[in-house]
């Protein structure tokens, strides 16, 4: 028997994405409403040649044999008008990857949603995930907005929260949220189906930003255990954070913790252990992974490339 109250907030909706935090979503807005289309960024070329790489949203959609769009910019005359053609409910956005101009957001009947990855105001921004830990932040959650011309401004409809435990990466982090997403999204489509809706306006007078990572934040500089024990846990979904050994060589690090020892030099093997100088102490590596090489544990690093360390 099909269950009524399903099927009368069942929406027609396009969905907007990009990387794999959005599948969770993806796959709940298919199985409980009219997915019309997706739209995501367009394939990436290989570094080395090869086949191009698809976002891992495309991917998903044709597995459930969802129509695809790939448009270079969303700005596009020919995409708005296929937009138009579909007459949808409710554009759904949760990390496409560009803003969307007015005349996008004015064509769903309910409006555009997005899903953002902070409790907004905080973390405007490509990074909210990696910025809340990288400042040490406690809590952290999904918000569901209505969408306007401006950088995560719209008003807010409903948010979920969860805590950042103090061994919480960002990796662990986006999984969870990419899943908290799910219950949050479908409570605010059935407020939006009913009419009781009910945004409000974010207080923009503490709005803070979450930039994109850059490149050169991936190094690991010398710091206290806190800040650089921080910056490992809050960039392990950029490929880790990275140092030099003595030879010049790279290695990544993923996991690692405070230590309360000092030590004299920059790197230093203790019991069995790898140390990286800290200002107040030391950092512990856990887990690191040299170049062309597996993420491995310091244990087997230290037992297959101690002599990289002296």
């Amino acid at each position: 028997m099909v269950d009524l109250l399903t099927y009368l907030v069942m929406l027609n909706v396009v969905f907007f994405g990009t990387p794999e935090i959005a599948i969770p979503v993806l796959n709940s807005i298919f199985e409980n409403h009219r997915l019309l289309a997706v739209v995501t960024m367009p394939d990436k070329p290989r570094q080395r040649g090869g086949a191009n790489t698809e976002t891992a949203v495309k991917k998903r959609a044709i597995e459930l044999g969802v129509k695809v769009f790939e448009p270079i910019h969303p700005k596009e005359p020919n995409f708005i008008e296929a937009m138009k053609e579909l007459n949808p409910d409710v554009f759904i956005v949760f990390a496409y990857g560009h803003i969307l101009r007015k005349e996008l957001l004015d064509i769903p009947r309910l409006g555009p949603i997005n899903i953002h990855t902070s409790l907004l105001p905080a973390y405007r921004g490509a990074a909210p995930i990696e910025r809340a830990i990288l400042a040490g932040e406690k809590v952290s959650g999904i918000s569901i907005m209505k969408m306007d011309v401006g950088m995560d401004t719209g008003p807010v409809f409903h948010e979920e929260r969860i805590t950042i435990t103090d061994e919480m990466d960002s990796i662990e982090l986006k999984e969870k949220l990419s899943h908290l997403a799910v219950p949050a999204i479908e409570t605010v489509l059935g407020l939006l189906e009913k009419g009781i809706a009910k945004p409000k306006e974010q207080n923009h007078s503490i709005a803070t930003l979450a930039p994109k990572i850059q490149k050169e934040e991936l190094d690991l500089v010398l710091g206290t255990k806190e800040e650089m024990a921080l910056k490992v846990r809050g960039l392990t979904s950029y490929g880790g954070v990275r140092i030099l050994l003595p030879n010049n060589e790279v290695l990544k690090i993923f996991k690692a913790q405070p230590a309360n020892l000092f030590i004299s030099k920059t790197l230093q093997i203790q019991n069995g252990e790898l140390f990286l100088k800290a200002n107040n102490g030391s950092l512990k590596l856990i887990e690191v992974q040299l170049a062309g090489k597996k993420k491995m544990t310091c244990k087997e690093f230290l037992n297959g490339y101690a002599n990289k360390i002296n």
